[in-house]
């Protein structure tokens, strides 16, 4: 599975006509994202089980534990508990490409029970 956050930044340039012609489409925007906003904090809240955490402040990966998976030599070389399998992936934010593991007992990279996460890179995307 793999992720592309592609990230555009507004200019923020904006003419007083532009302005004053723009407060009603301003006002929905801010409902909607307001809105947005509440519908995404009770997802958070009721599909706890998903990989949504990411405590350990990973760029782009989204990981479901905050306990970082254990490793040999180099992070890409993490290592399971008896009976978690490793499910790997990466993602790309800017110009780099970073790699999300988790160790799951499901069989895709959503389904828990998690042990442990991981990730690592940049690398050029």
């Amino acid at each position: 599975m793999s992720t592309a956050t592609v990230c555009a930044e507004s200019t923020g340039v904006m003419t007083e006509l532009d302005e004053l012609s723009s407060r009603p489409a301003r006002r929905r925007r801010v409902l909607r994202t307001s809105s947005t906003a509440i519908v995404a904090g009770l997802a958070t809240l009721f599909l706890g089980g998903k990989a949504m955490a990411d405590c350990q402040g990973s760029p782009c990966c989204s990981l479901a534990k905050c306990n970082m998976c254990s490793y040999q030599v180099n992070k890409d070389r993490y290592t399971c508990p008896s009976g978690y399998n490793r499910r790997t992936w990466s993602c790309v934010t800017g110009s780099n490409r970073y790699y999300c593991g988790e160790c799951a007992k499901g069989s895709t990279c959503y389904d828990g029970p998690f042990a442990c996460s991981i990730w690592f890179g940049p690398d050029p995307a």
